[in-house]
Formats: structure tokens, sequence, C-alpha cells
């Protein structure tokens, strides 16, 4: 059976035009993918500075701030621009990133991406890598390749293989492209944790061969639940947490855990063609029927576990005082911000919510020809 087959009840297709309201529909517990499963579901950070790794040459700053790090409230996190990403980088969120890589590998049975790009590629790159899981598997698939994943990071292992390099640049300065005439640019969870997506997808666009593509894989946290288990989405404390992330994160940095939502018309504003999307439905809670689906909610619990951790680290470090959309200001203690976490987790464990939170996966063409 081919792998699309395996993932089309659960993953749903959605146009380029449709709504976000439409592209989150129903789907139920009897939903079906094939898994994929890992034995590499906690990693170390390999990366020694001093050992004549290949990403030499292609850092994007030679400053020693390149491979320094910074320590707060007992986490790591990047000297280079930092304070840019608020997010850590030593193993605990490794452990985080490869859980999360396990996530959507299941999701997508098997498969690293759902941009048809053959099976001979000549140029990837991995927008975000963060610890370089993706842009690793994608060396391994697809060996005809040149595989580069970019990060403000050097955090990756040395131990890749030969057609894989890691840099370390940041997109937002949209200088970013380390090579051209790229078959494939790729970025996961990056989206939401930019000031301006569309920039990058511009740059990323420039930079693509022609009939190039490029995909985005996305978490969008409006939560939808298909019956009578949950009576107020709006007050789910789910959906709770994710409303007062998006206040501290858009107030602090300028991001959109939104993003995804206006993607695909910002792509086609662009110039791409055969822009495309598709929605699956992640399980929150331990109502799934199917195996396959309770795997889901048991990675997805654990990824939401550690990002919450990470957010207390620093985001939401000391308690939250945010002005919401609506001119509302949000004041919450340390230990306010604790209750709420520690309702979310026991939210991520029952059974009789039958919650979900939708993933969305958007790809789209560079044009063979420019237009005349």
């Amino acid at each position: 059976m081919d792998d699309m087959d395996d993932i089309a009840d659960f993953i749903e297709p959605a146009s380029a035009s449709a709504s976000a309201s439409a592209s989150a529909s129903a789907s139920d517990d009897n939903d079906s993918a094939s898994v994929f499963t890992t034995d590499r579901l906690a990693i170390t950070s390999d990366y020694d500075p001093t050992l004549n790794h290949t990403t030499a040459s292609l850092v994007g700053s030679v400053t020693d701030s390149v491979n320094e790090h910074v320590y707060e409230n007992g986490r790591r996190y990047h000297r280079y621009k930092s304070g840019r990403y608020p997010i850590p980088n030593d193993d605990m969120e490794a452990s985080r990133e490869n859980v999360r890589n396990a996530l959507f590998s299941e999701l997508l049975g098997g498969q690293l991406h759902l941009a048809p790009i053959g099976d001979t590629p000549q140029h990837i790159m991995d927008v975000g890598t963060g610890f370089g899981d993706w842009a690793i598997d994608a060396g391994d698939r697809y060996p005809s390749a040149r595989v580069v994943g970019l990060d403000l990071s050097p955090i990756q292992s040395v131990w890749i293989p030969p057609n894989v390099e890691f840099v370390v640049d940041d997109v937002e300065d949209n200088t970013w492209i380390h090579g051209s005439d790229f078959d494939l640019i790729h970025f996961r969870m990056v989206a939401v944790v930019l000031k301006d997506p569309a920039a990058a997808a511009r740059t990323a666009f420039e930079n693509l061969r022609p009939g190039g593509w490029v995909e985005f894989q996305e978490v969008y946290p409006r939560i939808g639940c298909n019956d009578d288990t949950l009576q107020d989405i709006d007050e789910y404390v789910v959906t709770r947490y994710y409303r007062l992330a998006t206040h501290v994160l858009r107030r602090q940095y300028g991001w959109d855990l939104f993003a995804a939502e206006h993607l695909p018309r910002q792509l086609e504003e662009l110039g791409f063609v055969n822009v495309q999307r598709r929605v699956c439905h992640v399980p929150i809670g331990y109502w799934p029927k199917d195996p396959r689906r309770m795997q889901h909610a048991f990675l997805f619990e654990e990824t939401l576990t550690e990002f919450m951790a990470a957010m207390q680290a620093k985001p939401m470090s000391g308690g939250i005082d945010v002005v919401d959309e609506d001119g509302e200001r949000i004041v919450m203690t340390a230990d306010e911000v604790d209750d709420l976490c520690d309702e979310v987790r026991a939210a991520l464990r029952v059974k009789h919510v039958h919650a979900y939170i939708p993933f969305h996966f958007i790809w789209a063409q560079k044009p063979e020809r420019a237009p005349v």
C-alpha cells in the first residue's frame, strides 16, 4: 500500500483558499496512520567546536559567540543573537525535539515531507534545524542530495551522514541562504517563531530551483472536539494555556502561534503555485481507541509538557504581565502559572474529553518558468 493511502484517513486535504476553520474539521478516534517507530527518543549533543567539523567553513558568523552559550534558570541558551529565541538548546530540549520528530514521523507514516521532490533530489535545506534530526534523516533518505541544516545554535551531532552539513545563521536576517537551486527548503515549527514568515518564504522562493518546493510543518493551536465531551472549548485548560502563550510570545518576541492560518495565501502572493495544505488532528488525552492514535497522544503529551517547562524557564519566568489583542491586561504570578501548567498536564492524560489539536502541512512549488 502506498504511504499516502496509510495516512489519508486522518490527514485531511484543504485547498489554499480554504479557511482555517474548514481545515480543522472533524476527525474521530477511528483515524489511522502507519506507525513509524524510533529508538532515538533521547539524545545529547555531541557538538565540540574544537573538532574539525564539516560546518566550519559554513558558519554564518565567525565570532566567538557562535560557540558559546548562556545559562539562565538552570537551562542553556544560544549566545549568538542572544535572546532571539527563548527556548533552551540543552539536553532536555534535545529530548523534546527528538520526541517531536518522532511525532511528525508517525503523522506522516514515516515520510519526511509531503512535497513531491522525487527520489534523487540534489540540494535540500532544513531551516531551524535545531538538533538536526530531520536533516540527518534527510541525508540518510537521499544520499544523492547535499543537505544543509541551519540554526542559531551549533548543537548538532558531529556524527552525521557525509552529505549533511550544518550552519549557524539567523533566518530573520533574510540573508541566511547557503547555496541556491534547492529542490526543497523545509521549515518545521519555524513559521510560528518568526516575526515575518512571509519574508523567510520569499527568500526561499528566490533560492529554489525552478520547480523546487517549500514545505512548512506547523502546529495550529485552535483546539477542536467532535462531540459533546467538551462543552466550552474556550475555557478548556489547553486552550487557555495556548492563548496565554500566544499573548506572551507575541508581546515579547513578535511571534504568531497561528501563522499556519495565513501561509497558503502568503505563498500564493509570493508567486508559488500548486499550494497545498493537509491537516492532521492530534489527540489531546488518552481517549483514542486506535493504538496508533494513542501513540500520537503520548508523544504530544511529552512534547507539550517539556514545552511548558521551557516557557516557565524564560518567557513565563517570574509570572506574566501582558496585554491581549483586546487591550485587556493579563497578570499572573509564577505560582498561578505553575497551577495552570499542572492543570494542563492533568488534561493531557484524561480519557473523557475527546479533544484534538491540528497540525498543518503546507507545501508549494516555485514555477518551472518565470511568468512572462
